[in-house]
């Protein structure tokens, strides 16, 4: 599967709570601080009820693919200006012990393939990223524990440090790239069960270093549709699928540090529309750090993550869509960013993928392999309004630098240049 667009943004109606100023919680949206880090693991309590924890959001961009080798047609909208679209959020406390972050995003940009051959887009609204936590917290002299539990609908959304998938680096990216099919391919835990499935943990942070959640998914459908609204069930989840997170955490004076390990069993229905299909089985298995530097003028920022998943296949698969009973895939993420003032910002991001050999699954090049580079500057506005310049550069598509789809086409040709303003109120 290609990799899953991500959006996250910093909420004025969390600001309107806490009193706090944006970047009291964000270094740059959505990296959080250690001050951001407490209040989501607080159950977004922190602060005072608000009447109507409400916040908007809309994107404007225009994307540019490298080369079209002259089939324009294959790449809708390419070079003009674009409203993504936005999205409306619900977050906020609840009580003392209550609160969410519920966001319900209109695509402008959803489209659909023409029985010519032709892209058709129609707005859709769709739930987005949802995390419903119950919090609470146990303070004395040698203790400090906050602990609790979280209703989410897509796995790492609820993980305070962004060196997970759901709010990893890119933070935005193209829609339309997506539409084009240009993308390297993703694990299952890189967004492959988002806005599909329906999450219970339990957690807890201990002494603001150890953490630990232990959790199980399973298909948001039934009293849980909420939570899928509008969103097809392309990876429809058989039963509990068991979810499992640690971190150690440590901040002292303007330094920040944390490691850990995360991870994902998920029973998978090979038709998303039939419960009764076969099922494939992913193991999913990730390590991940993130170290910030956070001062005044001058912030720094880096992530890194190494997701390993190995997935057994159902025998329907053998001689369709797979020459093996099990693959193996490989997901590399790195990312070191720059800011000064909180407004002028350098980001440098790397990738790569690497999978198993199968010439049925990838009859090119045998290989899904991917590798590229991401380059973007930044400019904060205001302090909820941004302007991005980001490049993705691809020096390996799909098993291949040059022609790796047997037509000729490069894997610089799919390099993308995205221009984007998004504004939150």
């Amino acid at each position: 599967m290609l990799i899953f667009q991500q959006q996250a943004f910093a909420l004025p109606s969390y600001a309107r709570q806490t009193g706090e100023a944006c970047v009291a919680c964000h270094v740059s949206f959505p990296e959080l601080t250690p001050y951001g880090r407490l209040f989501k693991l607080s159950g977004y309590t922190l602060g005072t009820t608000q009447l109507f924890p409400v916040a908007a959001m809309a994107v404007a961009s225009v994307s540019k693919v490298s080369n079209t080798q002259g089939n324009d047609s294959s790449y809708p909208r390419n070079n003009q200006l674009q409203l993504e679209g936005g999205s409306l959020f619900i977050a906020g406390k609840l009580g003392d012990h209550a609160g969410m972050f519920s966001q319900w995003t209109y695509n402008n940009l959803n489209s659909t393939t023409q029985a010519d051959g032709s892209t058709a887009f129609n707005g859709k609204t769709t739930v987005d990223n949802n995390d419903w936590r119950l919090s609470w917290h146990l303070a004395k002299a040698d203790l400090d524990l906050i602990y609790g539990l979280t209703l989410n609908n897509n796995p790492t959304v609820q993980d305070v440090w962004n060196s997970t998938p759901a709010f990893g680096y890119p933070y935005q990216s193209s829609r339309l790239a997506s539409v084009w099919g240009i993308g390297p391919q993703a694990t299952l835990i890189e967004g492959g069960l988002a806005q599909q499935v329906a999450g219970l943990s339990a957690y807890a942070f201990l002494n603001k270093n150890w953490y630990a959640e232990i959790g199980s998914y399973r298909v948001a459908d039934g009293p849980f549709s909420f939570l899928s609204h509008g969103v097809d069930l392309s990876n429809r989840l058989s039963g509990n699928n068991p979810y499992l997170r640690f971190a150690y955490n440590r901040d002292w004076g303007m330094h920040s540090l944390a490691v850990g390990v995360f991870g994902m069993d998920a029973k998978v229905h090979a038709d998303g529309t039939d419960t009764n299909s076969p099922l494939d089985h992913y193991h999913d298995r990730g390590i991940d750090m993130q170290y910030q530097y956070l001062s005044d003028p001058h912030i720094f920022t880096t992530q890194l993550s190494y997701i390993h998943e190995s997935t057994d296949w159902d025998a329907s698969h053998i001689g369709n869509d797979r020459a093996t009973a099990n693959s193996k895939l490989n997901s590399f993420r790195a990312k070191a960013s720059y800011w000064y003032q909180h407004t002028y910002g350098l980001s440098i991001g790397y990738f790569g993928e690497h999978g198993t050999t199968d010439w049925t699954a990838w009859s090119n090049t045998g290989s899904p392999d991917t590798t590229g580079y991401i380059l973007e500057l930044n400019y904060m506005i205001k302090p909820n309004w941004r302007v991005g310049l980001q490049y993705t550069g691809y020096t390996k598509y799909q098993g291949a630098s040059l022609n790796y789809d047997g037509n000729g086409r490069n894997a610089r040709d799919n390099s993308t240049t995205y221009l984007y303003t998004w504004i939150a109120f």
